[in-house]
């Protein structure tokens, strides 16, 4: 599927220019959008006010989020249905950690330095966006998942995920599950992180040798994160993570040991 013919089609009346803005009808307060299966085009959300968000069906073509904090009137952008798809579109240093991105697609959009700290793209599409600055508790999904799944419109089975640029980006328990191909992203190269294919038989491999080890903490500590990682990439044999976790309660000097152990494995 190409951006091109991916998302709603553009009819004639295609908005243009300043946020729209829907003013309050005579003795009533609340300022509301509502619009369906229409294109927006270099509209700037900078400049949004409202009070209720009603958007469906919709192609965001070129619009600005940049620096926008996203709360709960937002989340309609992306959990309406029929799903709407921003194309092009900018949210460098956005605030999006009050919204989820639900049935979105994104399509070549840079999120430079914003906040997506909890996104679950558990039925989003990412396809040729940036990501830069640090990216923190954040999953991205190959296949559908969740109960938001059974209701897609139209059903599909995965999410597309493709020629993502993430080289300038901090993984700070990023998780990439479900399916999604690694060698179709452009990733860190940095040596703080691990790149690991043909995960599920390195790990097999290594417990083999871990039993042997003769420090029983050490090895003990080790089957632990053997453990966990074909639990939490049970359904992902390619994966990238930082060589060492902070947060772990595995001993660093074991992490190293571990990931230098899987990177010989197969090698």
């Amino acid at each position: 599927m190409s951006p091109r013919d991916s998302g709603p089609s553009e009819p004639d009346h295609a908005s243009r220019g300043p946020a729209p803005s829907a003013p309050a009808p005579e003795g009533a307060s609340e300022r509301v959008v509502d619009i369906k299966r229409a294109t927006l085009r270099g509209v700037d959300f900078r400049r949004a006010r409202f009070d209720r968000f009603g958007l469906a069906g919709c192609l965001f073509l070129a619009c600005d989020f940049r620096g926008v904090r996203l709360d709960r009137r937002y989340q309609p952008l992306f959990s309406a249905q029929p799903r709407s798809v921003f194309r092009d579109c900018r949210f460098e240093n956005s605030d999006l950690r009050r919204v989820r991105p639900a049935y979105a697609r994104f399509e070549r959009c840079t999120f430079d330095d914003a906040q997506l700290d909890g996104w679950r793209a558990e039925v989003a599409e990412f396809v040729g966006c940036r990501f830069a600055g640090t990216l923190r508790d954040v999953w991205f999904f190959g296949r559908t998942t969740g109960a938001a799944a059974d209701h897609l419109d139209p059903p599909r089975e995965r999410n597309e995920f493709d020629a993502n640029d993430l080289r300038d980006a901090e993984l700070e328990d990023v998780l990439f599950t479900r399916g999604i191909d690694l060698s179709r992203q452009r990733l860190p190269l940095s040596d703080r992180y691990v790149r690991l294919d043909r995960l599920q038989r390195r790990v097999a491999h290594a417990r083999a040798e871990v039993v042997r080890w003769d420090v029983q903490p050490e090895r003990l500590a080790a089957t632990a994160m053997l453990r966990e990682l074909t639990t939490r990439w049970r359904e992902q044999d390619d994966l990238i993570v930082p060589r060492v976790d902070a947060r772990s309660a595995v001993p660093t000097r074991v992490q190293t040991r571990v990931w230098a152990l899987l990177e010989r494995i197969l090698a």
